[in-house]
C-alpha cells in the first residue's frame, strides 16, 4: 500500500468516526427541516457523501458537525426546490389583475416588516446587535463569532440571548 493510499484509509476511518458521532444528530436535524423522515435520510446520506468527497477542503474553521450540517442544509434546499408539489388549484390560474394585487400586497407587507426589523435592530446596542446579526443573518457559528470578536464562547451566547430579548422588546414597542 502506498503512502497516499494509507492517508486515504486514515481519512476514511476518521470520516467513519464523524459519521458515527454526528449521523443520527444530523438526521434528526434534517427531519426537522424537511418534515419527512425518508427525505431527511436521503439528504443526510447525500450530505455525508458530498462531505466525504470534499473532506480535503475542510479548513477547520468550524466544527466538523457544523460543516456537514451546512452541506446538509444546502442539500435540503436543493431537495425542496426539486420536489415542490403541484396542486390542482395552481393549474386554475386567477386573473392576472388579482395576481398583481396580491403580489403588491405581499411585497408591501414584506417591505414594511423589513423596515420595522431594521429599526428594531438599530435600537439595539452594537455590542448585542453584532453577534445576533453574525449568527442569524450571516450564519456564523458561535465559536466563529467568539474567535472573530476575541471574546469567550459563553459571552457570545449571553449576548445573543440578551439581544433576542432586547429585539423582542424593540419589535413590540
Amino acid at each position: 500500500m502506498s503512502v497516499n493510499q494509507e492517508k486515504v484509509v486514515l481519512d476514511a476511518a476518521r470520516f467513519r468516526e464523524l459519521h458515527k458521532e454526528y449521523g443520527h444528530r444530523l438526521l434528526n436535524s434534517m427531519t426537522g427541516v424537511v418534515r419527512d423522515r425518508e427525505a431527511a435520510e436521503e439528504i443526510t446520506a447525500a450530505a455525508f457523501a458530498k462531505a466525504f468527497q470534499k473532506r480535503t477542503r475542510f479548513r477547520g474553521e468550524s466544527s466538523p458537525h457544523t460543516w456537514v450540517y451546512k452541506i446538509a442544509l444546502n442539500e435540503a434546499r436543493r431537495h425542496q426546490s426539486q420536489r415542490r408539489p403541484v396542486s390542482l388549484e395552481a393549474l386554475e390560474a386567477p386573473p392576472p389583475a388579482l395576481i398583481a394585487e396580491d403580489q403588491l400586497d405581499e411585497a408591501s407587507e414584506r417591505s414594511a416588516r423589513r423596515l420595522r426589523l431594521r429599526k428594531a435592530l438599530g435600537r439595539l446596542p452594537a455590542i448585542y446587535r453584532r453577534p445576533l446579526v453574525d449568527h442569524f443573518v450571516h450564519g456564523y457559528a458561535v465559536k466563529q463569532i467568539a474567535r472573530r470578536q476575541r471574546i469567550p464562547f459563553g459571552t457570545v451566547l449571553s449576548r445573543i440571548f440578551t439581544a433576542k430579548r432586547l429585539l423582542r422588546a424593540a419589535w413590540e414597542a
